[in-house]
């Protein structure tokens, strides 16, 4: 087996090794995607994610050739703690039995939490002095300020192209909550196959903690309600302990494991 690294102008996030038998045929990738999320994870912002598809043969080589890259590209900033992690899936025990063997311990995913909608008064108080507000992010000017705050919270690159994908989707929503000095949260939902879905939700950074998300979960128990559905899903980071606890104070359970996300912590 021959691996190569390609490296490329782009910069780190397209660090990419290939794999090659002996007969030059390629049969495998990997690749380590490199981000800053100084907003959602102030105390852990440099984020290498380690992606394979390949062959079962050379998948131990792929993964310990990115790895390493990785473990160098988060030591190249020594100011900012890193977290090396890597995509698999919940039920690939040999991927993450060669994870576990390189040092990733098994401690994140994306897990889908569900709940049934019951029909009553919102339980939780609007925060004094703000005001809820729906509309359906229609305002071309709207839009490009959501890009920014999205894009910008979760260290994202989506366009106009991908919004107008997601405001396509059926019962589209969204959901502010303002106070006297601007955003305090919001939320845009929607439905798939007849489920609500909490697709976004956020609350900035002098709001939180302060009820926003929770109002939010339960004005759009009632709209999701008022619209026919009967249940919901929340997909959500299990690292992210304060969407996992919104999850479950406004009813949500876990349903599924949709991938794990094993990982490394350096610094």
């Amino acid at each position: 087996m021959i691996i190569r690294h390609l490296e490329t102008d782009a910069g780190p996030e397209n660090n990419c090794f290939v794999a090659y038998d002996d007969l030059e045929e390629e049969i495998g990738e990997a690749s380590v995607v490199e981000t800053m999320v100084d907003m959602l994870c102030p105390s852990r912002p440099h984020h290498l994610l380690v992606r394979t598809q390949c062959r079962q043969e050379a998948q131990d080589a792929l993964l310990g050739a990115a790895t390493a890259r990785a473990m160098l590209l988060a030591r190249m900033t020594p100011d900012a703690a890193a977290r090396i992690y890597a995509e698999c899936p919940p039920d690939d025990e040999a991927r993450m039995t060669a994870l576990k063997l390189l040092g990733f311990r098994d401690d994140d995913g994306l897990v889908r939490m569900r709940k049934t909608l019951v029909r009553g008064p919102i339980t939780k108080p609007l925060p004094a002095g703000c005001t809820i507000v729906r509309d359906y992010l229609l305002d071309e000017l709207e839009q490009r300020y959501f890009l920014e705050r999205y894009n910008a919270m979760f260290a994202r690159s989506k366009d106009m192209a991908w919004l107008k994908a997601v405001r396509g989707m059926p019962d589209f929503a969204r959901v502010l909550v303002i106070s006297r000095d601007g955003l305090a949260g919001e939320m845009l939902t929607w439905s798939d196959n007849d489920v609500a879905v909490v697709g976004i939700i956020q609350t900035t950074p002098a709001w939180q903690r302060r009820g926003v998300g929770s109002y939010l979960m339960e004005y759009a128990r009632i709209y999701w309600l008022d619209t026919g559905l009967k249940s919901a899903y929340f997909d959500v980071w299990t690292r992210l302990t304060g969407a996992v606890r919104l999850a479950a104070t406004s009813g949500f359970r876990p349903a599924e494991t949709l991938m794990r996300y094993p990982g490394i912590d350096i610094g």
